[in-house]
């Protein structure tokens, strides 16, 4: 009995072994066919002739029609849920600290994970660690003047009249051991984007601002993309006098360079149009029109309500530009299709009425937060006002979050009081830990969710009533206060909520 009992478990990781071999496989193969669409296409617009602009093609994927989340007929009918209702197993990775006093330790990171590395990013630079958390390398260390964070306020403070800027912005993706950034100096106006191959060891690039060389990089890897194309010009601010302070989620959103693959880039414009695709030349082969335009506007305000949202999907640059209710994917050279459209029915408000500091936006609802998961779509929107510290202390915004199963295709919105600010969702059941609720920036690859911690925050947590009443497992509880107990409070910690 036993032997047959040995006999199955080892046919079971037999068989086990064989579909991890398989997906390796998968991986390999669809690695394989975009390198070579890659190549195809790279001679493709070697052919085309100078000048030449492919129409915009807006069309629908008939395969994979897009998905209707449906918040009008949704608002009112709440459900309480919990972590466990989307996750049953979670990981905590500890960083190793980076060998470098002179960098700040005050900020955790955004994290980038790669097929073999973890990527850390913040404003002070970016460093690359194992996928188990071990420190490998620096890959740029920022030189910042007139940048300061307060932790306080979980803000950075730009002070214009001080600012200078060489080094990465938190803009970063990656394809295989390929990672990829943006790198600008505000001195010269460099503005590029670098590539590294995380696999080969790379030599230290000079970090001191050399003012008879200000063009020398310092960081590693090669330009892939020169956006300025050699005409750069020094940054001048909007207004060199001013200052701006705003939340470290806001710097860690911007996304408004990327390059699906070699030949071409994709950049964020301000004009009538949303996005250009461009060749690496700077050519630009599609430009896809906004139809949500201001229209003989003439008040000299103008609010701030919608911003929209950008990232990263299975290699894709997706969008939601302001005050329009669908995400779309581009594909290069000219293609534009919607993968989910919001279905806001009475509630939408236009772009003319939404930056209207007089129009009323009582009844309203206006798309905020987007984070798009493996199995889920995490969403938060507000409803009959804007948000504002103001706003706020009046009660006057409400503010949802909701869930929809891409399975189902249900949308449930969260039961919890929409002007209870300060509200942790969702709830830890898994084990006991800090609530979670993801950013767009921090899904990885596979759909997972990564949420950024310092040892502090472990520490706070496990000593707090939501630890101490939560239902989750003894063992898994017991676990966590184990890490808390051998972490320190400046190590980085990356939750991977899986």
């Amino acid at each position: 009995m036993f032997a047959c009992q040995n006999n199955k478990l080892k046919n079971n990781e037999k068989d086990l072994a064989q579909k991890i071999l398989s997906e390796e496989d998968q991986i390999a193969l669809k690695e394989s066919i975009r390198l070579e669409k890659e190549k195809i296409w790279a001679d493709s617009i070697a052919k085309l002739p100078k000048g030449f602009r492919f129409e915009e093609n807006r069309s629908v994927d008939v395969n994979h029609p897009p998905k209707i989340i449906d918040i009008a007929n949704r608002l009112g009918q709440a459900k309480s849920l919990k972590l466990s209702a989307v996750s049953n197993k979670i990981d905590y990775i500890r960083m190793e600290a980076v060998p470098d006093a002179s960098i700040p330790n005050d900020l955790g990171f955004k994290y980038y994970m790669m097929n073999n590395y973890i990527v850390g990013v913040n404003i002070y630079g970016i460093h690359l660690f194992s996928n188990k958390g071990a420190f490998v390398k620096t890959i740029v260390k920022n030189e910042l003047t007139g940048v300061k964070f307060d932790s306080e306020r979980n803000a950075v403070i730009i002070t214009y009249a001080d600012y200078t800027q060489k080094g990465a912005t938190t803009n970063v993706w990656a394809r295989g051991d390929q990672f990829y950034y943006n790198y600008t100096n505000s001195i010269t106006g460099q503005n590029l984007i670098m590539e590294l191959d995380c696999s080969q060891k790379q030599i230290a690039q000079n970090s001191s601002f050399d003012p008879e060389n200000p063009n020398v990089i310092n960081g590693l890897g090669k330009v892939c993309i020169d956006i300025n194309h050699g005409k750069n010009e020094p940054e001048k601010p909007l207004y060199p006098n001013g200052m701006t302070i705003a939340p470290i989620g806001y710097f860690y959103k911007q996304f408004d360079v990327f390059n699906p693959d070699k030949n071409t880039y994709i950049e964020k414009l301000d004009n009538e149009n949303m996005y250009a695709i461009l060749n690496t030349k700077g050519d630009t082969l599609a430009c896809f029109k906004k139809f949500e335009q201001l229209k003989n506007y003439t008040k000299e305000l103008i609010r701030g309500a919608d911003f929209g949202c950008q990232y990263e999907k299975d290699g894709n640059f997706c969008f939601r530009s302001d005050f329009n209710d669908t995400i779309f994917k581009l594909t290069p050279p000219n293609q534009i299709q919607p993968i989910y459209v919001l279905n806001l029915g009475q509630y939408k408000v236009s772009k003319q009425n939404g930056l209207d500091p007089d129009y009323d936006l009582t009844g309203k609802i206006i798309p905020k937060d987007w984070a798009d998961a493996k199995d889920y779509v995490f969403l938060r929107f507000i409803k009959n006002n804007t948000d504002s510290p103001r706003n706020r202390k009046n009660k006057s915004v409400e503010i949802y979050h909701a869930l929809y199963s891409k399975k189902t295709q249900h949308l449930d919105i969260l039961e919890s009081d929409p002007t209870n600010y300060d509200v942790n969702l969702l709830e830890n059941d898994v084990d006991g830990g800090i609530s979670v609720w993801p950013e767009s920036y921090m899904i990885n690859k596979k759909g997972e969710i990564m949420i950024s911690l310092k040892g502090s925050d472990v520490k706070d947590h496990v000593l707090s009533l939501e630890f101490k009443n939560s239902s989750a497992p003894i063992q898994k509880k017991e676990a966590l206060q184990q890490l808390a107990n051998t972490c320190s409070d400046q190590d980085n910690i990356l939750m991977l909520v899986q």
